[in-house]
């Protein structure tokens, strides 16, 4: 409720005071102009920093760096590490997984050492096995097992989802392991949606990082997710959206003292034992997993950020609309992560053992986040042309007729930074596809210019929706993003 509130404060005062101090909102908005253009400089500086250890990470050998760690410095041995893949899929086509499952069999692992669980739902069960018999005859004796899980859809007081399936497949890959006699401490299991595609040293980057972390067991191992699969295929309002998504997380990962759960991510199964696998009523899982172990641990818990990217679809649907839908649905369900507020406000209350300035500001950055998801953009296009709309006096005044001119030449400033953007997309792009001309490099550099637009439509305005929904305690179900790959 306070994240709803704090926006709706946030848009509607401005409009209030446009009428009674439109001078004030004036300065207000340049202000503002002025910390933004501020921010978007250190944004970009953060992206590029991720941007250099991204290029420095695909060039690296990280099995190499596992072959010359001292073995007698570790107690845990990375060749005894089994790296569990699970694919939370449902109603997913063959088309989305194979290509998914085929890039963790073509990883540089050890083929004996991979373990892919398909993680589905009872009510999806044909499909499921449909899938999970080509799959396992396709790769036959290139991994060390096959596992699929149903998750019954009539358990009482779970919220069908990603989370709920994920810890009743968690729960069967611990039986499965005590069965066959395996060391939970020695097992790191990838979550994953259906259309990720892994690097061929993602594995070995995050064994590198496991083995040589003391506490490795209170530590999730963040990839940074590029949402490129598809991109060529994209129209432009998803393709923004998607890089848009990729950088905001390589700007995460170069802050890691923010980095929170995000998609697919890493822990060891020790550590997913004891914090009870996955939250089974909520909508967004990941982010939850991150609070989850933050207060299970006391504190003691981090998300490492791994440099080696993973891949993922861009959203298309069946035409433009159905895209636009598509995409507007996922946004808003990622900006329904606030529904975690109340849950963290109470256990940081509970747990004394927690540093209070640590717990604090966290709570403090969801806050401050959530407010400029919506708020920012709406500052930027709109509010500023309010005292000018409003009133009429203002209109007549030395700094009505320099405002507009002053706060454009602000903002032009901020284009800057769009230039590392498109750059680092380009550079980013996975093989032009057959049937594309050169031509469609300068339709993607071009496609930036609607930034502004994007952004309000497809982001400011589906977030605002759940924040809204959140403060009426209008709640969201889980939504399953269509996808829609290319192979």
């Amino acid at each position: 409720m306070v994240p709803g509130i704090l926006t709706w404060l946030g848009l509607l005062v401005p409009v209030f005071f446009s009428f009674f101090w439109p001078s004030f909102v004036a300065i207000y908005i340049l202000l503002f102009d002025i910390y933004w253009v501020f921010r978007a400089f250190y944004m970009a500086y953060c992206l590029r920093n991720s941007y250099i250890k991204m290029k420095k990470a695909l060039r690296t050998d990280f099995r190499a760096m596992l072959k010359s760690l001292p073995a007698d410095e570790h107690d845990i041995l990375w060749k005894e590490v089994y790296q569990v893949v699970m694919f939370a899929t449902f109603r997913e086509e063959l088309d989305t997984l194979l290509p998914s499952v085929q890039s963790v069999i073509e990883s540089d692992w050890p083929k004996e050492k991979i373990i892919i669980v398909l993680a589905g739902e009872e009510s999806d069960a044909d499909r499921l096995e449909h899938n999970a018999n080509f799959l396992k005859e396709k790769f036959k004796g290139k991994y060390f097992d096959f596992i699929v899980t149903k998750h019954p859809s009539d358990i009482i007081g779970e919220v069908r989802g990603k989370g709920a399936g994920s810890a009743w497949s968690g729960r069967r890959l611990s039986e499965y392991v005590a069965r066959k006699a395996l060391d939970e401490s020695e097992i790191l299991v990838t979550i994953a949606d259906a259309d990720t595609r892994f690097h061929r040293q993602y594995f070995n980057a995050i064994c590198y990082e496991f083995v040589r972390n003391p506490n490795r067991h209170r530590r999730t191992y963040q990839p940074i997710p590029l949402y490129c699969n598809n991109i060529w295929y994209a129209p432009t309002v998803s393709r923004l959206a998607a890089w848009g998504s990729s950088f905001w997380q390589m700007i995460e990962a170069s802050r890691p003292w923010r980095l929170i759960n995000f998609s697919t991510h890493a822990y060891s199964l020790k550590m997913l034992r004891e914090m009870n696998y996955w939250a089974t009523d909520v909508v967004n899982e990941d982010s939850r997993q991150f609070w989850r172990a933050y207060f299970a641990f006391e504190g003691d818990h981090k998300a490492v950020p791994i440099y080696v990217p993973i891949y993922m679809d861009a959203v298309i649907g069946e035409n433009f609309c159905v895209s636009m839908g598509n995409l507007y649905k996922q946004k808003r369900r990622w900006a329904y992560g606030m529904e975690h507020l109340p849950y963290i406000v109470l256990e940081s209350i509970k747990n004394k053992n927690i540093p209070f300035f640590d717990k604090w500001t966290k709570i403090f950055r969801l806050i401050q986040g959530s407010y400029d998801w919506v708020v920012a953009s709406m500052h930027l296009m709109f509010v500023g042309w309010l005292p000018i709309i409003f009133s009429e006096s203002f209109r007549h005044t030395v700094l009505a007729y320099n405002y507009p001119d002053i706060a454009r030449i602000i903002l032009s400033i901020a284009w800057i930074c769009a230039v590392l953007s498109v750059y680092t997309s380009l550079s980013f792009l996975p093989p032009r596809p057959r049937g594309f001309g050169k031509i469609k490099y300068l339709e993607m550099v071009a496609d930036w210019i609607i930034t502004p637009i994007s952004a309000i439509f497809f982001s400011a305005i589906p977030a605002l929706e759940a924040q809204t929904r959140l403060m009426f305690g209008k709640y969201l179900g889980f939504w399953v993003t269509p996808k829609k790959g290319v192979k």
